[in-house]
C-alpha cells in the first residue's frame, strides 16, 4: 500500500522545544534562510558550500608538505567531506592540518573557526577568532563570538567594541540590538539597554521576544513594577510556552504574589496538558515560598536568553549550521541552559549524529522539567542507531515507570510500527492511548498511528473507527483522508466517498505521489480510466522509485490500449523489489496481460 512516510510515524519532538515565542514569525521578521547565515558570516566560506577546492588553495596547499604520506590538499578535501556529514569535529581537526602548511589563509581559518564553534570548541575557536577579526574586522561570527566571550569575562567595553564592527542586515537586525542590550546591562546602563530594544519593538513579529527580553532587563533593574507588564505582555502571546512561563513564574514567586505565579502556571497547564512540566513552581507556589534564586541571575545569563533566541529563529533547513553555532555560544555562557541543551541534541539528530545526540539527551539533569522528555528521546535514538532491541527494552522501562504518562507507550508503538512488528504495535498504542484520558484534537496522530499498525495487523474493523475518529479530530488531514480513503479503495468500499476525500487530500498536499497515486486508484477502480492515467503518471514522476505506483501505472495503461508501455511499466515496477506478495501477480500480468492474471492483492 504506497501511503505516505511522512505521516506520524516518528515520535513527536519534546514539547519543551516549544521553548520561543512565535518561532515563525520572528523568521519571517528576519531575511529568509540563506541570508541567514550570510549576515553573521560575512565573507566565511559558508558551512553547506560545494565542496570544490578553490585552485589558489590547492595551490597554496600544495606547496607545503605535512606528514609523511599525507598532503595539506589531501587533509582539505578530507575536512570538506567530514563537514559534508556533518561530523564536524573531525573536519575541524582535518582543517586545522592544511592551516598548519599555511597559517595565513584567511578561508582556510575561517572553515577552520565555523567547525570548532559548531563543535563546542570554543577556546581554540577564539584563538582563531581575534586573528580573523584583525584581518577583517567586519566578519559577523567571529566579532559575534569575540562580543559573547567579552560578556562572559564581565568586560562590556571589549563586548561593544566587538559588536560594533558586525554588519547590518538579515539576522544582525535581531542579533546586534539583543546583544547590545545586555552589554549594558553588564555595564549598569539599564536605560540604555532598554533604548537598545527599541528598533525590534516596532516590529510587530518581535514584540513577543523584546517584551521577554524587556521583563528580563527590568527584573534585573530592579524595576519590578515595569518587569511584571512586560512579563505579561511576554506569556499572554505563548500561554503554553514553557520557557516563559518558568520565566515569568519565577519572577512572580519572588515577587511573593503567589495569585499571579499560580494563574500563569494554570494557564500553561490548560494551553499544553502537561502541569507535571511546573511540578517545582507549584511546589514554591503551595509553599508561599518567596525566597527562590532568579531563572536569569545575571547579565550573562540574560545574554544566554537572547542567543537562545537567536538560534531557535535561525533552527530551519537553509540557517541549521548558524543555529547550532548560536547555541554553542549560548551554552558557553550557560552550560546549565537546559533549553539549549534539547535544541542541540535536537539539531545533532537532525545531523544524524544520533550517538552524540543522545549523549546530550543523557546529560539532562534529573532536576530539570525535561529530563522524561529527554529520557524519552535518549530512547528513541537508539532506533536510529540500528539498536531497535535496546531502543524498545528502554522504552518499555519507562513506561513502567511512569504508569500515568503515555508518551513512552506511543513511542514504543511508533517504533514497533516502523519495524513492521504490528501486533506489538498495537498493543503499545493500546497502553499509550489509555493513559491519555480525554482525548482531545492533539491526540489525532496517536489514533493514527495505531489505525495504520491495526490495519497492518490485519485488524480491519478496529483500523476503520481509528481512521474515522482521527478524522473526527482533525477533519482535513490529508494523511488520514489518504490512508482510510485507500484502504476503502483496496477493498472495493465506498468509493465515490472515497474520491472526494482524495480530491481534498491532493488539494492539501498536491506534491505528495503517494496521495496523487491514491486518487489515480480511485479513479481507476470506478472505471474511469484515462483521468486514472493522467493522475498516475504525475504519480509516478513524484515517486518513481514505488513499485506499487509503477505497477498501478502499468494497469492503467493496459486498461486505456497502451499495452507495451504497461508491460514496461510492471517490468520496472519489478526491478524496485516490490513486497513478497506482489510479486507473482505482476509476473502473471506481465506473461497474460491483464484481464487474464491473477488479481494482484492491491485490487488491479
Amino acid at each position: 500500500m504506497p501511503v505516505a512516510p511522512t505521516s506520524p510515524a516518528g515520535p513527536p519532538k519534546p514539547s519543551g522545544l516549544r521553548a520561543i515565542v512565535g518561532a515563525r514569525r520572528l523568521r519571517r521578521a528576519l531575511a529568509g534562510g540563506a541570508l541567514l547565515a550570510a549576515a553573521l558570516a560575512g565573507p566565511a566560506i559558508a558551512a553547506g558550500e560545494q565542496a570544490a577546492l578553490d585552485p589558489e588553495i590547492a595551490a597554496a596547499l600544495d606547496a607545503a608538505r605535512g606528514k609523511p604520506g599525507k598532503t595539506a590538499t589531501g587533509s582539505y578535501l578530507a575536512g570538506l567531506h567530514a563537514q559534508r556529514q556533518h561530523e564536524y569535529g573531525e573536519a575541524a581537526d582535518f582543517i586545522l592540518e592544511a592551516l598548519a602548511a599555511d597559517p595565513d589563509e584567511a578561508a582556510l581559518r575561517m572553515r577552520a573557526f565555523q567547525l570548532l564553534v559548531s563543535e563546542g570548541r570554543l577556546p581554540e575557536a577564539l584563538r582563531l577568532a581575534r586573528g580573523i577579526a584583525v584581518d577583517n574586522p567586519g566578519t559577523g561570527l567571529a566579532n559575534l563570538a569575540l562580543s559573547v566571550d567579552a560578556v562572559g569575562r564581565s568586560d562590556p567595553a571589549a563586548a561593544q567594541a566587538f559588536l560594533q564592527r558586525m554588519p547590518d542586515g538579515g539576522i544582525n537586525r535581531l542579533v546586534v540590538p539583543l546583544v547590545r542590550a545586555w552589554i549594558q546591562a553588564e555595564a549598569g546602563n539599564f536605560d540604555a539597554a532598554l533604548a537598545a530594544l527599541e528598533p525590534l519593538r516596532q516590529q510587530a513579529p518581535l514584540q513577543a521576544v523584546t517584551a521577554l527580553q524587556g521583563a528580563l532587563l527590568l527584573d534585573r533593574a530592579g524595576r519590578t513594577a515595569d518587569a511584571a507588564d512586560r512579563y505579561k505582555a511576554a506569556t499572554a502571546a505563548a500561554a503554553g510556552n514553557l520557557r516563559l512561563t518558568r520565566l515569568a513564574a519565577n519572577f512572580h514567586i519572588r515577587q511573593g504574589n503567589f495569585s499571579a505565579a499560580e494563574e500563569v502556571v494554570r494557564r500553561f497547564a490548560d494551553a499544553s496538558g502537561e502541569p507535571e512540566m511546573l511540578a517545582a513552581e507549584r511546589a514554591q507556589i503551595a509553599a508561599r515560598k518567596a525566597d527562590v534564586p532568579a531563572l536569569v541571575g545575571d547579565s550573562k545569563g540574560g545574554l544566554a536568553e537572547a542567543l537562545f533566541d537567536i538560534a531557535t529563529a535561525a533552527n530551519q533547513p537553509q540557517s541549521r549550521d548558524l543555529a547550532l553555532i548560536v547555541i554553542r555560544l549560548t551554552l558557553s555562557l550557560r552550560p546549565d541552559h537546559t533549553l539549549a541543551r534539547m535544541l542541540l541534541a535536537d539539531l545533532l539528530e537532525d545531523y544524524d549524529r544520533p550517538e552524540a545526540a543522545r549523549k546530550v539527551y543523557l546529560e539532562i539533569p534529573a532536576e530539570s522539567p525535561l529530563q522524561w522528555s529527554a529520557r524519552l528521546r535518549a530512547a528513541t535514538v537508539l532506533d536510529k542507531m540500528d539498536q531497535s532491541d535496546a531502543a524498545v527494552a528502554e522504552l518499555q522501562k519507562l513506561v513502567d515507570e511512569r504508569t500515568g504518562r503515555p508518551e513512552a507507550a506511543l513511542r514504543l508503538g511508533d517504533i514497533l510500527r516502523a519495524r513492521q512488528r504490528f501486533p506489538e504495535a498495537v498493543t503499545a498504542y493500546d497502553a499509550g492511548i489509555g493513559r491519555i484520558g480525554r482525548i482531545e484534537q492533539r491526540h489525532w496522530s496517536a489514533i493514527y498511528s495505531r489505525g495504520i499498525a491495526l490495519e497492518r495487523a490485519k485488524i480491519w474493523d478496529r483500523a476503520e473507527s481509528d481512521f474515522l475518529k482521527a478524522l473526527e479530530l482533525q477533519p482535513d488531514q490529508p494523511y488520514v483522508l489518504n490512508y482510510l480513503a485507500y484502504s476503502w479503495v483496496d477493498r472495493g468500499l465506498h468509493l465515490d466517498r472515497s474520491l472526494g476525500m482524495l480530491r481534498r487530500a491532493v488539494e492539501l498536499r498536491p506534491d505528495d505521489g503517494y496521495i496523487v497515486d491514491s486518487l489515480g486508484w480511485v479513479m481507476y477502480r470506478l472505471g474511469r480510466f484515462e483521468e486514472a492515467t493522467r493522475q498516475l503518471e504525475r504519480a509516478v514522476e513524484l515517486r518513481p522509485l514505488d513499485p506499487v505506483i509503477n505497477d498501478h501505472l502499468g494497469d492503467a495503461y493496459w486498461r486505456t490500449g497502451r499495452r507495451q508501455e504497461a508491460r514496461v511499466q510492471w517490468q520496472r515496477a519489478l526491478t524496485l523489489k516490490p513486497e513478497p506478495d506482489q510479486v507473482k501477480p505482476i509476473e502473471d500480468k506481465l506473461s497474460r496481460g491483464l484481464e487474464t492474471a491473477a488479481k494482484p492483492p492491491n485490487g488491479g
